[in-house]
């Protein structure tokens, strides 16, 4: 129960309502500029970087720059005004606000109940404090790190037991889920007794794996988060950059082999491996993301250990296979 009232206590000081303030500058859309200005002397607002335009119910109808305002003072303030401007709800998750304020450019989200009439605004140093937290949050979700129950920053000050419990869960499936490693080279042991160099090159291909992995998991939580473009189009582009990153380094993983062990089989096992491996790696680190906000989850949930033992266990099988048909 105690658990439950925390995260409900968590939920709720991450919606738009914990971090709007409602004293902020209003007008109607046949107002002169002029007339706004002079009617905001002498008040203190707790935001002051945007005038809120609205309706006689108080319906939000488009927003206007303080800079704008004196640039165009001697017209109405509904002919300045940016019109049919997006707002958030009471209730909605900060992350909403965080995507919304970058895609549209905005120093502060208005926020509006379930008629549209205006109740308040998100300010800039709100805004700030958000993109932070979400900031914070993601990195720690992709380290594997369990989330806090009073935000992403206590992961720097709680007390120590409670950074283990935070670290622990995600290391702990990781070391299980590593073991899956083992018995693909153990199953590959033929391989490995036949030509000892064939193993010099397995902490290679587990580190490109995984760096190729990394970058593309960056990028696709990155693009799913604040970006609406389609789902073929990004999954397009990383196929193509995955199989030309993994072609540029199979090459290079090639030419270093043969000069150094002067094999042709082996140089060219090992290149396949890593164009193979590239690939996959760039696959399965914008899938899984995807895969998870398919489902309603973080997409960064997929991107820590489960990615990781993915890329490994693939980039090693695809190794032991091309070593089984080319030398063995």
């Amino acid at each position: 129960m105690i658990h439950e009232n925390s995260r409900s206590a968590t939920a709720l000081r991450e919606t738009a309502g914990s971090h709007m303030v409602r004293h902020i500058p209003r007008a109607t859309a046949d107002t002169l500029a002029d007339n706004v200005i002079e009617s905001f002397r002498g008040q203190e607002f707790e935001c002051a970087d945007t005038v809120f335009v609205t309706d006689a119910e108080g319906r939000l109808e488009g927003v206007v720059r303080i800079n704008d305002l004196f640039a165009d003072s001697k017209r109405p303030i509904g002919e300045i005004m940016e019109p049919e401007h997006e707002a958030v709800r009471y209730g909605d998750d900060q992350e909403q606000i965080a995507v919304l304020a970058i895609q549209l450019d905005m120093i502060v989200v208005p926020v509006v109940d379930s008629d549209e009439r205006l109740i308040g605004a998100v300010p800039p140093e709100a805004l700030f404090r958000i993109l932070r937290d979400e900031h914070m949050e993601d990195i720690q979700r992709l380290a594997g790190i369990a989330p806090h129950d009073r935000g992403p920053a206590d992961a720097l000050h709680a007390p120590l037991l409670d950074r283990f419990r935070g670290r622990l869960p995600w290391l702990v499936f990781g070391l299980f889920a590593s073991s899956t490693i083992t018995f693909v080279m153990a199953g590959f042991e033929k391989s490995l007794s036949a030509n000892i160099a064939v193993a010099f090159f397995v902490p290679a291909l587990v580190y490109i794996a995984g760096a190729i992995g990394t970058q593309a998991v960056s990028v696709a939580v990155q693009g799913l988060s604040t970006e609406n473009v389609s789902i073929k189009k990004l999954l397009q582009d990383e196929l193509v950059v995955g199989v030309a990153i993994g072609a540029s380094l199979g090459l290079i993983s090639s030419i270093l082999v043969f000069i150094a062990f002067g094999d042709n089989m082996l140089s060219l096992a090992v290149g396949l491996a890593v164009l193979g491996g590239g690939t996959v790696s760039a696959l399965v680190g914008f899938g899984l993301p995807w895969v998870f906000k398919h489902f309603g989850s973080d997409p960064t949930l997929g991107s820590g250990p489960i990615c990781t033992i993915i890329q490994d266990v693939s980039s090693l099988l695809i190794y032991f296979v091309m070593v089984g048909a080319l030398i063995v």
